[in-house]
């Protein structure tokens, strides 16, 4: 379908599980004055996943985004799984196809990256410090370390070290003004160490940084930049910020340590999109979308919430289980982990294992979840309701396991400030702002499906048949 607009260059803001659910009381309260100048100039839509549970998780989302076809489809399961195994191209795929120049900076599933005519930086969660071109590797060497030392499975450096490695960064476009932001904080929490959890906002502030200065030279056709530092906030602290979805109050505790965690998330988004609209032309049309969104994690199993278990090594777990022929074991979303292992028959054997394991005492007696892509298992400890002395796990049939079975504190970690707090749901968000959008425009009936074909008609590229959402040209068709 045309457009009047003619071909636009497009900007992706892909902010994770943002919901207006916390959004529209902020406004109320005069606060995101960015989102509302989005809000009323632009045209909105609150799309629905079409990927519903168990594969309602941003790592299938996403995708289904990019590609405009569902996971039945594209064949996205775990977080970063191996392309090869990805059964459909992506939106910057397309467009640079049709002879556009791309710029992908943070998107789920952009790894490996590839020669093309612009940038891509994979997500944090990919396997390496691959980048194209090669220059910006230590951007995503800076991601990965620090989305892991978040995950606690990667050790941090010291406030000193941290700050010469930030201005070891300012050619990459790192400014002085966010150095400094860096420095601040980091002398904060010397006087506030409960407020480490600050630390995740400076990520964001960092990445536009480095891709303001990729944008400005390269200038893409098509560029995307994705954050997840909200989505990370509403998951740990929302009952701190708002406990009254829950099934049980925030304590006194709570709320004074982490109650500023989610709206801090929002501010950081809200300035991110200002200096966003200071970075396009007339001729960019800035979408800013989500995939899906969040609410209060309430199960009646986990009343209190879930405590969330980390392995405490996970080579050691391998090793008890005699796991043969891994060739890599890669640290995921908290608390999962990816481990590759190419013959088939010992992938069998090691998932079949895990599967077995069992726990006693626990809230239920499943030890782990494993989900097989490829040559991959993607493993993740279970959670609990409550922590209890006499709980002990059964790895029955692993050669080097204890028949007398393991603690809590011998396979796991229950080390999370505060039990799983933000669960996701289906409703998204989505808002097109630029020259020739009409202006508080509300697009009713749409989902993530109907995304890909929007962006690739904004940017004046064929559709493909294979898509099957429409083009939300409500957005500019007067």
């Amino acid at each position: 379908m045309g457009t009047p607009l003619g071909q636009r260059r497009v900007l992706l803001l892909e902010f994770n599980e943002i919901t207006r659910t916390i959004i529209d009381p902020m406004l109320s309260r005069g606060k995101l004055p960015t989102f509302a100048r989005l809000f009323s100039e632009g045209a909105v839509a609150a799309p629905l996943s079409v990927d519903a549970p168990p594969n309602l998780d941003p790592w299938v989302t996403w995708v289904t985004l990019h590609t405009g076809v569902d996971c039945s489809v594209h064949g996205a399961t775990v977080l970063e799984q191996d392309v090869a195994t990805i059964r459909a191209k992506r939106t910057w795929d397309y467009a640079v196809e049709a002879g556009k120049t791309i710029g992908v900076f943070g998107s789920i599933s952009a790894h490996p990256p590839r020669p093309v005519p612009g940038f891509m930086v994979p997500g944090p969660f990919a396997p390496s410090n691959d980048t194209y071109p090669r220059y910006l590797a230590p951007v995503q060497l800076l991601n990965r370390k620090y989305t892991q030392i978040h995950h606690k499975n990667s050790g941090g450096d010291g406030p000193f070290d941290m700050a010469r490695q930030a201005l070891s960064l300012l050619s990459l476009g790192l400014s002085p003004v966010t150095a400094a932001r860096i420095s601040f904080e980091l002398a904060r929490e010397k006087t506030r160490p409960g407020q480490k959890w600050r630390r995740i906002s400076l990520q964001p502030l960092i990445n536009l940084d480095f891709f303001r200065m990729l944008y400005r030279r390269y200038r893409p056709d098509y560029a995307t930049w994705h954050t997840n530092h909200a989505a990370h906030y509403m998951h740990h602290y929302w009952r701190a910020f708002d406990d009254t979805g829950f099934l049980a109050p925030a304590t006194p505790e709570e709320k004074k340590d982490y109650g500023g965690a989610v709206e801090l998330g929002y501010e950081i988004c809200d300035e991110l999109l200002a200096r966003f609209l200071d970075l396009v032309d007339d001729d960019t049309v800035i979408v800013l979308a989500t995939s899906m969104g969040q609410k209060p994690y309430v199960a009646e199993l986990f009343p209190e919430g879930r405590i969330v278990l980390r392995f405490r090594d996970v080579h050691g777990l391998l090793a008890i289980l005699a796991a043969r022929g891994v060739t890599e074991v890669v640290p995921t979303m908290v608390p999962q982990y990816n481990v590759r292992i190419p013959d088939a028959a010992e992938r069998a054997r090691v998932g079949g294992l895990l599967r077995r394991a069992r726990a006693v005492h626990a809230t239920y007696p499943g030890v782990f979840t494993v989900v097989e892509t490829g040559d991959v298992l993607t493993v993740t400890p279970a959670g609990l309701a409550k922590k209890r002395d006499d709980i002990r796990y059964f790895l029955d049939g692993a050669p080097n396991a204890k028949k007398d079975g393991y603690t809590l504190d011998e396979l796991f970690v229950a080390d999370a400030p505060t039990p799983k707090q933000g669960m996701h749901d289906p409703t998204g968000l989505l808002v097109l702002h630029g020259k020739g959008i009409r202006r508080g425009v509300e697009i009713k009936g749409t989902s993530n499906l109907d995304i890909a074909p929007t962006l690739l008609t904004l940017l004046g590229t064929p559709v493909p048949a294979t898509m099957k959402g429409r083009v939300l040209d409500e957005a500019w068709r007067q």
